[in-house]
């Protein structure tokens, strides 16, 4: 069962307090975890307005499974947000 790691570095426009800043990140967090089903946190940049970065984790059943799970979460988060860097990682 291959374990996935990404982590996203997402930029964002127009934010003008730290609040407002979080209250995008609980909404994404609660989307992304509700939508497929992982665990995700805000790893860092939690001081900046401008930018998140998100770490995400899944176990998945096969590889195969698990990059169809990665290309969709990029795909998903680069629809609504500018993502600028994307790591991702797949330990067997």
């Amino acid at each position: 069962m291959p374990v996935c790691y990404m982590e996203f570095d997402i930029k964002l426009f127009g934010v003008n307090s730290l609040k407002e800043k979080r209250s995008i990140v609980k909404r994404l967090i609660s989307d992304l975890k509700n939508k497929f089903n992982i665990s995700v946190i805000e790893n860092d940049m939690q001081d900046s307005k401008q930018y998140i970065n998100l770490a995400i984790s899944f176990v998945s059943i096969n590889k195969n499974s698990a990059y169809k799970t990665m290309e969709s979460l990029e795909d998903y988060l680069e629809k609504f947000y500018t993502v600028e860097n994307v790591i991702k990682e797949v330990y067997d």
